[in-house]
């Protein structure tokens, strides 16, 4: 392969010209297509994989039976994956899935220990940015399992409605890196939206009565309701058309609420830099609106049964 596409990936672009060149002598160049699988979880672990082109999935199957294995990240060209292969080689704790057409170069554990024995610059190069960009990693997870620890108490604790559905946005913007964020849920009696809960922005009553009709860049949403995520919002082609509300940012971020393709509330998140949401962060926002409607329909139910209660006490007085 050409050694010049090593420097596209951010983990060896440190790498001086000839480890480089020893570097590109042992790597196969592999395709994938959509949803095909690279490893499988409990694989066993015999090599690392650099993204030319592409997304990939890495996934991880739940306990439960019959459930849908969960996204843990979404990686993009320039990235890598499976390194752990190189140190310990124990089985795949996690599966990496193709999303769409995917291009990658595999190092296999053997030309890996090889490249070490006679070019120890080359594996060290290859170590040394493992380490820089695996910190990263663990942050962003750690941010992941607080959001969703902090969601899962305030679905067990929280009083009411307003006090969970605050918890969910602020905890969710603060580890997407929001600059701002607004929750709305749909109203259960008429065909409105009604904001719950705001974070960093205030809108005035014009605002508020088009964000409670869908107007402006909700429309999409609420026609095609699936997460979107926004890099540069005036460029964006599906929300050239739409009328500007006045508190859209260059970057945006949207995840409906939803329980059995219907829509319960929508999630929006904003930020004032383009590109300022990764992929990651759609996936937070993602699972954190999937709790956020199985607690919604658990609150209203127990609204529901309490005013039922209090009808028959008062109709038992009567």
């Amino acid at each position: 392969m050409n050694p010049e596409q090593l420097k596209e990936i951010e983990v060896l672009q440190a790498m001086d010209a000839e480890a480089r060149n020893r570097l590109a002598a042992v790597l196969e160049e592999k395709d994938y297509t959509d949803g095909q699988v690279v490893f499988a979880e409990g694989d066993p672990g015999d090599s690392m994989y650099f993204l030319i082109s592409g997304r990939i999935r890495v996934e991880k199957h739940a306990q439960t039976p019959g459930s849908a294995p969960k996204t843990l990240a979404v990686l993009e060209a320039g990235d890598y994956f499976g390194e752990m292969a190189l140190l310990d080689q124990k089985p795949r704790s996690a599966a990496a899935v193709a999303a769409g057409a995917v291009r990658v170069l595999r190092l296999s554990k053997a030309s890996f220990d090889e490249l070490q024995r006679t070019n120890s610059a080359a594996g060290m190069n290859v170590l040394f940015g493992m380490i820089r960009t695996s910190s990263d990693r663990i942050r962003r997870l750690s941010a992941q399992l607080v959001v969703y620890d902090e969601v899962g108490k305030a679905i067990g604790e929280a009083p009411d409605l307003q006090t969970l559905l605050d918890i969910i946005l602020r905890q969710l913007a603060a580890a997407s890196t929001a600059d701002w964020g607004l929750l709305l849920l749909h109203c259960q009696f008429v065909d409105e939206l009604e904001l719950r809960s705001q974070l960093n922005l205030s809108l005035t009553p014009a605002q508020r009565q088009a964000v409670s009709h869908g107007k402006g860049c909700l429309g999409p949403l609420l026609h095609n309701p699936q997460e979107r995520l926004v890099a540069n919002f005036e460029e964006d082609a599906a929300f050239k058309p739409c009328e500007r509300l006045g508190f859209e940012t260059p970057s945006m971020l949207f995840a409906p609420v939803l329980h059995q393709g219907q829509v319960l509330g929508l999630i929006v998140l904003g930020g004032h830099e383009r590109g300022q949401f990764d992929l990651n962060a759609l996936n937070l926002a993602r699972g954190v609106a999937r709790q956020a409607a199985q607690a919604i329909l658990n609150v209203r139910n127990r609204e529901e049964q309490t005013a039922r209660s209090r009808h028959s006490k008062q109709f038992v007085r009567f």
